[in-house]
């Protein structure tokens, strides 16, 4: 005990108090001190992390997680932090102890804080929502941290916070695992009955324009009979017409014909009246007359030949009065060419 040469890492805050008075503080000092009269107080003055692990942290569906993350916090109010927290030095030995009971009691006091928060944010959620929140709850934890009105009483101020994961509990986690597997296992029969119903819808969608194809092929061959049999129908008409026509006209023509033929008949009788008549005017201007002048008249105007077979025809009417006549062939061309 007595004056001793007292000297500082950078990294540490020195508070010197001499009778309840601080007389000098600052960052790596170093100076005498008398033990005696005067104490110190030694501040680290870089960051500390703490890691944390809450196993009864209760969802919205009554089931417990386990959250496991890490905060780290630096000392930025050292007069404010060494009020709160003993951070005492005599000698390096003994501050070891001291800094780390000091640590352990600002990390505590650190996790209480978060667990309130973690433990507020957690029960919002359902264990399957809480397990996959990790980045929200770290977000969310480190703006509630830093607004925290006890951390900056003990003069400490968050820097970072990081959610190493969210944990359901085995039975729960291997019942979610059986879930989550059935699911996988649904969805991969979904996908195969997805493919099986795509296939199945292409083949009725071929199918069915297949079909559309047939049925628009017969509704053209159905048009293309149709037509055919219009075309027949009205070439039938036509023909029928033609046929009228010509009936009409074959008609029209045999009784042009009858009228014809009755007009015929009618001028042929008129002329064998008009002949009769003449014949019986005739006979009746030779009713009187000897009939050898008759002959004599007729024969008057005969030629040769006339005459020689009207002599020809007397000689047969007198066959019987007439023994035999012998005609020679000179005689006949003769009588021929006279």
């Amino acid at each position: 005990m007595g004056i001793a040469y007292r000297k500082f890492d950078p990294t540490e805050y020195v508070i010197r108090v001499k009778k309840g008075k601080v007389v000098r503080e600052g960052l790596g000092l170093s100076f005498f001190s008398n033990t005696m009269t005067e104490s110190m107080m030694v501040i680290p003055t870089t960051a500390f992390d703490a890691g944390f692990a809450f196993n009864d942290i209760m969802t919205l569906d009554f089931q417990c997680v386990n959250v496991q993350g890490d905060i780290s916090y630096v000392i930025t109010d050292y007069e404010m932090a060494s009020k709160m927290v003993d951070f005492s030095y005599k000698d390096k030995k003994d501050y070891k102890s001291v800094l780390s009971e000091a640590r352990q009691k600002m990390s505590k006091r650190i996790m209480n804080i978060a667990k309130i928060y973690v433990a507020k944010f957690i029960s919002g959620k359902s264990v399957r929502e809480a397990i996959i929140s990790a980045d929200e709850l770290a977000k969310t934890l480190k703006a509630d941290m830093k607004n925290d009105e006890t951390i900056r009483k003990f003069g400490m101020e968050l820097i970072s916070v990081s959610i190493l994961g969210i944990l359901a509990q085995i039975d729960t986690r291997k019942a979610l695992e059986a879930a989550a597997r059935e699911e996988i296992l649904k969805q991969q029969d979904d996908a195969i009955y997805k493919r099986r119903n795509s296939a199945i819808e292409q083949e009725r969608i071929v199918r069915e324009n297949e079909l559309n194809t047939e049925i628009k092929v017969a509704e053209k061959q159905k048009e293309k009979r149709e037509k055919e049999m219009e075309m027949k129908r009205l070439v039938q008409e036509k023909q029928a017409e033609l046929d009228a026509r010509k009936l009409a006209d074959n008609i029209r023509l045999e009784e042009e014909n009858c009228r014809f033929v009755d007009l015929q008949t009618e001028n042929e009788r008129k002329k064998s009246d008009a002949k009769a008549y003449d014949s019986e005017v005739i006979l009746k201007t030779f009713a009187g007359v000897d009939k050898d002048v008759i002959k004599a008249l007729v024969t008057s105007g005969m030629d040769s030949r006339a005459l020689i077979a009207k002599a020809f025809v007397e000689i047969g009417n007198k066959a019987d009065k007439i023994g035999v006549l012998n005609v020679s062939p000179d005689l006949l061309e003769t009588l021929s060419n006279a």
